[in-house]
C-alpha cells in the first residue's frame, strides 16, 4: 500500500537540499537529487523557454560555472503535490532565489531577485526520490546590472 504522507514529507526534505545545497555549492551531493536525463527548463517572466537541459552532468556543470564565486539563497514555499502512481509524484513549489555576483568582469549581473513555481515530476528510482522533470517558471525576474566602469 503506497503511502502519500511519507512520500510527500521524503520529497519535501529532498526539495530543501536542492536549495541548501546550490547555494552552498555541494554540487555531487545536488546531481544526486536528479535521475540521469531529466527534462529540466527554464521559462521567463514571458512564457519564452531560456535554457533546457536533458543532462544532469550538463545542468549541474552549468549551475556551478554560472555560480561560482556567487552568494545565493533559494527558498522553496506551500508545497502543491500529488501522487500520480506508486513511484511517481508531481510537485508544484512557489519559489523565490536572490543572487549576488562577484564584481568581476564577466557578464553576470550585479545581482538576481526572483519569484515564481517549480514544477517537478519526482520518481523513485532505487528507493530514492529523485527529480525526472523540473521546470521553473519565473513570474519576476528583478535583475541589478554591474555599473559600468569608464
Amino acid at each position: 500500500m503506497r503511502n502519500d504522507t511519507q512520500a510527500f514529507d521524503e520529497i519535501g526534505m529532498r526539495k530543501a537540499r536542492y536549495c541548501r545545497y546550490v547555494d552552498t555549492k555541494h554540487w555531487e551531493e545536488f546531481r544526486k537529487l536528479f535521475s540521469a536525463t531529466p527534462d529540466i527548463r527554464f521559462i521567463d517572466a514571458e512564457g519564452q523557454t531560456i535554457q533546457v537541459f536533458t543532462s544532469v552532468d550538463e545542468f549541474v556543470t552549468t549551475s556551478a560555472r554560472y555560480l561560482e564565486g556567487a552568494r545565493t539563497i533559494h527558498q522553496v514555499h506551500n508545497a502543491e503535490m500529488e501522487r500520480v502512481s506508486d513511484s511517481e509524484v508531481h510537485a508544484i513549489w512557489s519559489m523565490e532565489d536572490y543572487l549576488v555576483f562577484p564584481p568581476t568582469a564577466d557578464t553576470r549581473p550585479a545581482s538576481m531577485h526572483c519569484y515564481g513555481h517549480y514544477h517537478e515530476s519526482w520518481e523513485s528510482q532505487d528507493g530514492q526520490w529523485r527529480i525526472a522533470k523540473l521546470e521553473l517558471r519565473r513570474t519576476i525576474l528583478e535583475i541589478t546590472l554591474k555599473e559600468r566602469v569608464q
